[in-house]
């Protein structure tokens, strides 16, 4: 066992180990491999969703996914966010415009910002929504080699009035 005597050894050491220790800082870019595999899969979520395709929906979110919607708590289970997703396509038809504005991906952690526009053209008579939120999704590389969507939060990209 070594013993240091002096602090002026070892806090040179410590911020060493701290700076080894953490982890890496995610690149901001949008033309490399990993940031156009993780494009793919918001272009993907997106078509999905104006296609109302729940099952191909699901598929590009992690088993644990926890989504963030605006004023409401985080919805952290798989088949609440199933169901979330079945009524919005029985009572709208998306028409979604999708905008990245940045992608930061490391080798295991992505994370999109972004806005949406379009439409949500209501199905059942009600009012038909214009899009404008912006969202922030955090993905992660699965063993499997994919990108999925581990969190998603949004709100609206136009200011409340107070």
């Amino acid at each position: 066992m070594i013993e240091f005597r002096s602090h002026r050894i070892l806090a040179p050491l410590l911020a060493l180990g701290l700076v080894l220790l953490a982890p890496p800082t995610l690149a901001c870019r949008a033309n490399d491999e990993a940031a156009l595999k993780v494009r793919e899969v918001v272009e993907g979520l997106v078509a999905a969703d104006n296609e109302r395709d729940i099952g191909r929906v699901l598929e590009y979110y992690a088993t644990d996914a926890v989504l963030m919607p605006p004023n409401e708590q985080p919805v952290t289970e798989r088949a609440e966010i199933q169901r979330r997703y079945i009524g919005l396509f029985e009572s709208f038809t998306p028409t979604i415009e999708a905008h990245v504005d940045e992608i930061c991906v490391d080798d295991t952690l992505a994370v999109v910002r972004g806005h949406n526009g379009g439409w949500m053209v209501t199905r059942e008579g009600g009012l038909t929504r214009q899009l404008d939120d912006v969202y922030l999704m955090v993905l992660r590389l699965e063993t499997s080699g994919d990108w999925k969507i581990s969190r998603l939060m949004w709100h609206s990209g136009s200011p409340t009035p107070r």
